[in-house]
């Protein structure tokens, strides 16, 4: 098989979610659009900050989670509240989905993992 399960097992849900928002956008993060204007980040960053501020958390064992979750909305408004670093950013999540598209790419070329699979077999025979 090529790949593993989809479906998480119930002690690996914490690491997917995790993971999943680690690969959030900063725009994602905030719930914005990549277009979005200065007064609409400032919103989402607010409203995101009351969200997740250690301070609203209600139950005990969870005041990690706000508090990271606080942290990177508070970084993601200091990216895009930023021209320089909006456009910086901007770039460099542009290389990163061009880059992807290229792996992707070259996947669908070589016609997947099962492909990849079978040229190794005919490689070894």
């Amino acid at each position: 098989m090529c790949r593993p399960s989809l479906v998480p097992t119930p002690s690996a849900r914490p690491r997917v979610l995790a993971a999943a928002m680690q690969t959030a956008t900063m725009y994602e993060l905030l719930s914005v659009a990549e277009t979005a204007g200065q007064e609409e980040i400032k919103a989402a960053y607010r409203r995101e900050a009351r969200r997740w501020h250690p301070d609203a958390c209600r139950v005990a064992g969870n005041e990690r989670r706000y508090a990271e979750s606080f942290i990177r909305a508070r970084e993601a408004y200091e990216v895009l509240s930023d021209p320089v670093r909006r456009r910086h950013y901007d770039l460099a999540l542009s290389a990163d989905r061009g880059a992807a598209a290229i792996g992707a790419n070259a996947a669908s070329r070589a016609g997947g993992c099962r492909a990849g699979a079978r040229a190794r077999a005919r490689i070894e025979d």
